[in-house]
């Protein structure tokens, strides 16, 4: 096939050589596909072969419908017919998705452009087809990436570099009151409160120097005037070359949040006052309680010591078991009062060795009881950052507690470690004493609640509460295993134990 060598006037096709013409099929980056008026391929170029998977043995002679997909070849010859009546050039299908068929079956979007092209042997049309594929995704995710921007419930707002609002997604019309086209095109500065003034020159200079901004949360104002508490974050809008061409603000509402964290404040600082009331009143008690007890004690002393001969067996034995019960007294009021310390106190964090606080704990206890043997084994190293004053008293309870637990065991062993339990650390005091049975675990932390009876195991019944206080003002949690006669071990963990650094 060869292009006419007649002269081209105004108005008439253009003509060119057929080595200029052949030149001009092939360096086109579309394929190009010419038929005649049956519908026949005469001609087609590389990008042809490349896009379609045939040579061009393999189509010319051959239908035109021959890449178009079965579903749509019964109507092109009437399309192609109609073109050829009133042949201009145009796009194929104005308005309609079109689809082209590979020689291996599948099919691919395409977009069509046709124009008549006269030749030697008469009339043909020329179909130039271009591959829309990586277009339609990108247009995909385009559609998809609005809708998504439009339908989040977060404000997200686009703005130059001078602080002009170029869009204006649904959620910021919920959020602040305006209508995009009541918004676009104004300053940003519309939204900010007066003594908020500053932060959008800053942010805006920041962003223009390329610096990334981290969400922070400030306050501004909507349509009707009033003022909203927002997280607002900042980024720059880049072209293809890195170039920054404008500022995205998504702004949220964290109006709840500030709302929690205002009743959360109260809650502590009413908690915190409760706490101070309760302290003062248990010194008042204590104290109050503590001289008619000292009254007691000293008088039930008196008279054991001064009229012991004018006493019998019993008497003097009831007096022995007066002072036996002030003792105690006052123990648990010392205990209560401690509790009611561990309750107000804030605990000052700093690395602890546990390990350490173990020893001198059983050092104290050994000193107390110089007759008992005791099998110490302590794993070194071990510890946490905690309140050292709080630490020590959660160790001088476990510590005391197994002391005390091993009394009436022949070969006694106390054992504190380290294991490891749903991925974190947990610390444990073990002993081979008494023990528990296992039905009464949840039983062993609460304040007066006792296993055992005063008469077998001497006590006050604050001690395990004590240690679940301190544990629970670190944010950790203490449980215990154990069996009746064969031992107990207490766990307590916290955030992120470890080792010594």
């Amino acid at each position: 096939m060869a292009a006419s060598n007649s002269e081209n006037t105004e108005g008439a096709p253009l003509q060119m050589a057929p080595a200029t013409f052949a030149g001009f099929l092939e360096a086109a980056p579309d394929a190009v596909v010419i038929v005649d008026r049956e519908g026949t391929i005469v001609l087609v170029n590389g990008q042809t072969e490349r896009l379609f998977g045939y040579s061009r043995a393999d189509l010319i002679g051959q239908p035109v419908e021959t890449l178009v997909p079965a579903r749509f070849r019964s109507a092109h010859p009437a399309h192609r017919l109609g073109y050829w009546n009133v042949s201009s050039p145009r796009a194929m299908g104005s308005g309609l998705q079109l689809h082209a068929l590979r020689r291996d079956g599948t099919e691919f979007p395409v977009e069509i452009s046709l124009s008549p092209l006269e030749t030697d042997q008469g009339k043909m049309i020329s179909s130039t087809i271009r591959d829309i594929t990586d277009r339609q995704h990108a247009e995909e995710q385009v559609f998809r990436l609005a809708a998504i921007v439009n339908s989040s419930n977060d404000a997200i707002i686009g703005k130059t570099l001078q602080g002009v609002i170029t869009s204006w997604n649904d959620g910021a019309r919920r959020l602040f009151g305006y209508r995009a086209d009541e918004i676009v095109g104004r300053s940003i500065t519309v939204l900010i409160p007066e003594e908020r003034a500053a932060e959008e020159p800053e942010i805006l200079r920041r962003i223009g120097a390329g610096e990334h901004l981290h969400p922070f949360d400030t306050v501004r104002r909507r349509k009707d005037g009033s003022l909203v508490h927002v997280s607002v974050t900042s980024s720059a809008v880049r072209d293809a070359r890195g170039r920054i061409l404008g500022v995205s603000k998504v702004a949220r509402d964290i109006t709840e949040r500030k709302q929690a964290e205002l009743a959360l404040a109260r809650a502590k600082e009413s908690a915190e006052a409760s706490n101070r009331e309760l302290e003062a009143f248990s010194y008042s008690v204590a104290h109050d309680l503590r001289a008619p007890l000292r009254g007691m004690n000293g008088f039930a002393q008196v008279l054991l010591d001064t009229y012991r001969d004018k006493l019998d067996a019993n008497g003097q034995d009831w007096l022995r078991e007066i002072l036996a019960n002030a003792r105690k007294m006052g123990a648990l009021i010392d205990a209560l009062l401690s509790l009611a310390r561990l309750s107000s106190r804030q605990p000052r964090h700093e690395w602890v060795n546990l390990s350490a606080v173990v020893k001198a704990s059983a050092a104290q206890l050994a000193a107390a009881e110089p007759e008992r043997a005791v099998e110490l084994v302590v794993q070194e190293g071990l510890g946490a950052d905690l309140d050292p004053a709080l630490a020590r008293a959660l160790i001088d309870n476990l510590l005391g507690n197994a002391w005390k637990f091993t009394s009436k065991v022949a070969h006694a062993r106390v054992e504190f470690g380290q294991v490891d339990h749903d991925g974190l650390r947990a610390f444990f005091v073990r002993d081979n004493g008494a023990g528990f049975d296992m039905a009464f675990a949840q039983k062993l932390f609460g304040a007066f609640q006792r296993l055992h009876s005063v008469d077998e195991f001497p006590g006050t019944g604050i001690g395990l509460a004590t240690v679940q206080r301190v544990v629970h003002r670190h944010g950790g949690r203490v449980w215990a295993e154990g069996a009746v006669d064969a031992g107990a071990t207490f766990f307590f963990m916290f955030s992120s134990p470890g080792v010594a650094p």
